[in-house]
């Protein structure tokens, strides 16, 4: 991490939504989704947070480095309509080693939809890489 990346920092990033990001899109592997309303997914709204926080520290990072999401402690307190725009911003509020706690906050064309607090790891990628097949290999 360079040693710009600190507490203040923040970003914002926006999304139309249309149908692939509505609850019953999520995957036809989770049983039940297919039927619920038709509005922006939670858990697409919960990866949406982080895209915010993963801009926030974008140009912060050394060359190898990348981040991993360790916790998530979101609320989502309103529904998003198809054609709907939402936009998240994160803030950096704490940096300690290699872990950033972020808040987050969600909004739509209505107002807010949501938010929360975000956790990530910075970490070095084919070192996090080479773990994951280890532990795949069993």
């Amino acid at each position: 991490m360079k040693q710009s990346l600190i507490p203040g920092l923040t970003a914002s990033v926006e999304v139309v939504v249309d149908d692939s990001l509505t609850v019953p899109h999520v995957s036809d592997k989770y049983p039940g989704f297919a039927e619920m309303p038709s509005v922006f997914a939670t858990g697409y709204m919960v990866a949406f947070a982080e895209c915010a926080a993963m801009a926030v520290i974008a140009e912060h990072l050394e060359e190898g480095e990348s981040s991993v999401g360790v916790h998530v402690d979101i609320a989502h307190t309103a529904a998003t309509a198809v054609g709907m725009t939402v936009i998240a911003t994160a803030e950096l509020l704490e940096v300690d080693g290699r872990f950033l706690t972020f808040r987050v906050d969600l909004v739509d064309d209505a107002g807010p939809i949501g938010g929360g607090s975000h956790k990530r790891a910075v970490i070095l990628r084919d070192k996090f890489d080479a773990s994951v097949a280890k532990r795949a290999a069993g």
